[in-house]
């Protein structure tokens, strides 16, 4: 059966409309790992030995999981807006994710191997097989796939599309970069002028992340549900009114009774 264009600017505008609509949740998500994340990157500076080994170690590995861990978190938020239900809070999101975490590590150490040795490889393997497995992770989350499943679903999503994924990919990746440097540039200049440097620093690299992470997230929630679900708009009509960021958005919460 034939599927259905991959058009990129409907793409980047269900992102963008995600990304507002979704913004507290998702950079309270993120911003709240990334800091307790941060705090390791902090103490890097001040220390030496073995225990700037251990601490650094420590800080890499807390790095990853826990970009992995928001990268799943922001997915359900994503799957709520799509069917028009309410959007889960804070806690919700990352019970979702937690539940999920070793599939996503192992994907994440998986592709991330393979992508990173593809690159080595004059380039074209690397962007060949990032492209393959992108939608990997949705998959993970929504379809409770593990992680060389959820790799092989991917690739069956994404075969007859990989142009269209690529030209996703590269706006995404450019957006994003763009906007790292910027907000870290202009934190690390007022780093400078204040002379605090730790504080802004620490406080720059997690509001990067919070800012710049949901928006790589929503963008392949976007084309997942535009390869699964291409009859239905990705983001459902009729959505309930925001509320709080910690519990979940209620559709009646807004409804008294006579």
């Amino acid at each position: 059966m034939d599927s259905k264009p991959l058009p990129i600017k409907g793409v980047l505008s269900d992102t963008k409309r995600l990304y507002r609509s979704l913004f507290a949740r998702s950079f309270a998500t993120g911003f709240i790992i990334f800091a307790a994340v941060g705090v390791l990157d902090a103490m890097i500076p001040h220390v030496s030995g073995w225990t700037l080994t251990a601490i650094g170690t420590a800080a890499t590995i807390a790095a990853f999981v826990g970009t992995t861990f928001v990268q799943g978190a922001l997915v359900p938020a994503v799957d709520s807006e799509h069917r028009g239900t309410p959007v889960p809070g804070i806690a919700e999101l990352y019970r979702s994710s937690w539940s999920r975490l070793g599939s996503l590590v192992a994907l994440s150490i998986l592709t991330g191997v393979a992508v990173g040795l593809g690159f080595l490889a004059f380039v074209v393997p690397g962007v060949l097989l990032a492209i393959r497995w992108a939608l990997a992770a949705p998959v993970v989350m929504l379809e409770g796939l593990g992680a060389r499943s959820a790799m092989r679903r991917s690739r069956e999503l994404v075969s007859g599309h990989r142009w269209a994924v690529l030209r996703v990919l590269l706006n995404v990746w450019l957006r994003i970069g763009l906007a790292w440097l910027l907000l870290t540039g202009l934190l690390h200049r007022l780093a400078v002028v204040t002379g605090s440097e730790l504080l802004v620093y620490w406080l720059a690299a997690a509001l990067a992340s919070a800012l710049v992470t949901p928006y790589a997230g929503h963008a392949l929630s976007v084309v997942y549900y535009r390869l699964t679900d291409p009859d239905r708009p990705v983001i459902a009509e009729q959505r309930p009114a925001w509320h709080s960021i910690w519990r979940e958005h209620d559709r009646g919460g807004d409804s008294t009774a006579a």
